[in-house]
């Protein structure tokens, strides 16, 4: 680990690192983005390996700038065995849908696999959630030259990366968009970021990106002023074209809905993800959902229907608490955007603070 600071190590031109977003971030959208200046990430959680290595080849291709790929650190449970009870209220559905039920070949992509396939194409960075690596793990992406980071929603956490070897770690606060990434925790009593990046600053000697509701450049101030290296945003990118959303998706983010639209659910996927209160969550959600990844398996058919018919009350609208401040710019626009406001914002701190000093040494 050099001391440079995140955003010379990958030369970035705003301390913003992309959101992996599985669905969303594709190799098209981490190109856009790492060009721009931001650490593009490959949400690359549900990919099978060898969507995954088309895609690193596809961004190197494009961009000699640093990018990111995401894995879902999960057992993706080849031998579960459904009982024919356990599917009755998703059969429900799929009737109601008009849709054959079919059981998927399988629940999710291998981790093992998918790991191997970052061993030999060496992204400049990887990202994890939902779990955590072993030191051997750690060991051997350090030995390929890959920088390495997991996500915690907790100070535990946050430690347990340290203890793996991790080269940082992501504090994500309670209002994040998406899959809630806790693994020593169920994550439904979450702190929020500004409590969390303090606590977890304090506590581990590495560097700390700050994830939940941060939206603007007055967001990153206030992260970096409580001691995160870089910020991690994902809402925010999803009002550009440069994010190719589904009409349907797009539509739902441009009624700029406030933060108390967006509820945590696991009924799309087993997991705790916060996405936009809809139809289906209103009617499904307290039900007690099949675990991660079989949900998620068996409710894909469904939610790719919804998405072909602009059906947004049977979709899964993936967005953080920040929504309301979401902006229809292009990636480029917004790194610039961004820098402006950044600036801007450390000239009010800096103005307001020298006030308060000179009013207390005058006191």
């Amino acid at each position: 680990m050099t001391d440079d600071t995140l955003v010379e190590q990958f030369g970035l031109a705003v301390p913003v690192i992309q959101a992996p977003m599985a669905g969303i971030s594709s190799a098209e959208v981490v190109i856009a983005a790492s060009q721009a200046g931001f650490l593009g990430s490959l949400g690359a959680g549900m990919m099978s390996p060898a969507d995954i290595e088309t895609s690193l080849c596809q961004i190197r291709s494009a961009t000699a700038s640093a990018f990111n790929v995401n894995l879902f650190i999960v057992d993706h449970l080849p031998n579960y065995h459904l009982e024919p009870q356990e599917t009755l209220f998703l059969r429900h559905i799929y009737e109601k849908l008009e849709l054959d039920f079919v059981l998927p070949a399988q629940y999710a992509p291998s981790f093992h696999e998918q790991f191997e396939v970052l061993l030999h194409g060496k992204p400049p960075v990887a990202s994890f959630t939902f779990g955590i690596l072993t030191r051997e793990q750690v060991s051997s992406l350090h030995a390929q030259g890959i920088f390495v980071y997991g996500t915690a929603t907790t100070t535990a956490e946050a430690q347990a990366w340290v203890e793996v070897g991790a080269d940082g770690v992501c504090a994500q606060g309670i209002e994040a968009g998406g899959h809630r990434g806790s693994f020593l925790s169920d994550g439904k009593n979450g702190v929020g970021l500004l409590p969390l990046v303090r606590e977890i600053v304090r506590d581990v000697p590495i560097p700390v990106i700050a994830a939940g509701g941060i939206m603007d450049g007055a967001g990153i101030v206030a992260a970096i002023s409580l001691g995160a290296e870089a910020v991690q945003m994902g809402t925010a990118f999803l009002g550009s074209a440069d994010a190719a959303l589904t009409p349907a998706y797009k539509t739902a983010l441009a009624q700029h809905l406030p933060a108390e639209s967006t509820i945590l659910t696991n009924v799309f996927s087993g997991r705790l993800a916060r996405g936009i209160y809809n139809q289906f969550i209103a009617e499904y959600g307290g039900r007690q959902p099949l675990p991660y990844p079989v949900q998620n398996a068996l409710t894909q058919a469904l939610r790719k229907k919804a998405t072909q018919d602009g059906d947004v009350e049977n979709m899964s609208l993936w967005a953080g608490q920040g929504l309301r401040l979401i902006r229809d710019i292009s990636f480029k626009e917004l790194a610039m955007t961004l820098q402006d406001e950044m600036h801007t914002t450390i000239k009010k701190v800096n103005a307001a603070l020298s006030v308060a000093m000179r009013c207390g040494r005058n006191g």
